[in-house]
Parts: C-alpha cells; sequence; structure tokens
C-alpha cells in the first residue's frame, strides 16, 4: 500500500506539488471510503433507526394525550420512555455520522511514518520566530477541501444519489 500511496507523491518532479497533489488524493480517498462507510452503516441500521423514530413518535404523541387529559404520572412515563428513545436515535446518527472519519486516522498514521519531519515555513513569523506546520496541518486543509468538493459532486455518482433519495424518504416519512 506503501509504494501505492508514494507513487502520487513522487509523480510531478516538484517535490511541493507532489507533497501536495499526493494528500490531496489521499484525502479525497478518505472522503469517499468515509462515504461508502456511512452509507454502508446507514443501510445496515435502517431499522433499527425506523424503529427508534416509530418509538419516540409514539410516545410522544402518548405523553401529549395524557398531558391533555391531566394524567400527570402517564405524561411523565411516555415523556420518559420518549426521551430514552430519542436518546438511543442521538447517538446512533453521532455513530452514522463517525463512521465516515476512520479512514483520515488511518491516512494520518501512515502520513506520520512518512512524513513527520517535512516541515512547511509560512510567509510570516511571529515576534520573529518562523511558522511552520507540517503533515496534519496540511492534510486537514486538503481534507476540508476534498470534503467540500465531493458535496458539490456527489450527486453525480448514482450510489449517493439513491442513498440520498432513500434517506429523503425516511425523512419525509418521519423515519429520520
Amino acid at each position: 500500500m506503501d509504494s501505492l500511496l508514494m507513487y502520487f507523491y513522487r509523480f510531478p518532479d516538484n517535490p511541493l506539488i507532489g507533497y501536495l497533489l499526493g494528500t490531496f488524493l489521499l484525502s479525497f480517498a478518505c472522503v469517499l471510503i468515509g462515504e461508502y462507510s456511512i452509507s454502508f452503516a446507514f443501510r445496515i441500521n435502517k431499522e433499527k433507526i425506523n424503529h427508534n423514530n416509530h418509538e419516540i413518535e409514539y410516545y410522544q404523541n402518548l405523553s401529549i394525550e395524557a398531558l391533555k387529559t391531566g394524567d400527570t404520572a402517564a405524561y411523565k412515563a411516555c415523556n420518559s420512555i420518549a426521551n430514552h428513545a430519542y436518546g438511543k436515535n442521538f447517538f446512533s446518527q453521532i455513530a452514522l455520522s463517525a463512521s465516515s472519519l476512520w479512514p483520515v486516522f488511518i491516512a494520518l498514521g501512515w502520513m506520520q511514518y512518512r512524513f513527520s519531519e517535512v516541515e512547511f515555513y509560512l510567509p510570516f513569523s511571529l515576534n520573529g520566530i518562523d511558522v511552520t506546520v507540517g503533515y496534519l496541518i496540511t492534510f486537514i486543509l486538503c481534507y476540508i477541501s476534498t470534503r467540500i468538493l465531493f458535496t458539490k459532486i456527489r450527486n453525480k455518482y448514482q450510489y449517493f444519489r439513491k442513498i440520498k433519495k432513500e434517506y429523503k424518504k425516511n425523512l419525509k416519512a418521519g423515519h429520520i
């Protein structure tokens, strides 16, 4: 894997352009793998997410009905169950979001192995001290750029259009 990744860093003759091109392509691969991961996790957990959302809606409606009838004990019980279901759903959504980040940590581990000594001087200094950035900052900047770029081109991929349509369908049905 190292030789495949290093090919993109060594492809241009200019080492700076090679580093930036390789880091950009690596970050784009992380975004793409992360997007496939989150869509896969969504598909696997869709039924559980739907169940939690139905539970939230059901017990929330029951608690409102209990409140309208003046049954405080039933309201508190139903509201408590709805809050518990909401908490499960909230943390499952966080887990889904986090599932898109695992490739970043692998890429950063590889970059640390390869580029921990590389530093870039910035064109300014602070109190006469030169400011440098290393692989972490350059990767994060490339990752943010590729994430923004990918959101603009995501709909060109049929797979992601299908996932978005499926997600919106569940959203409109009140499942998410």
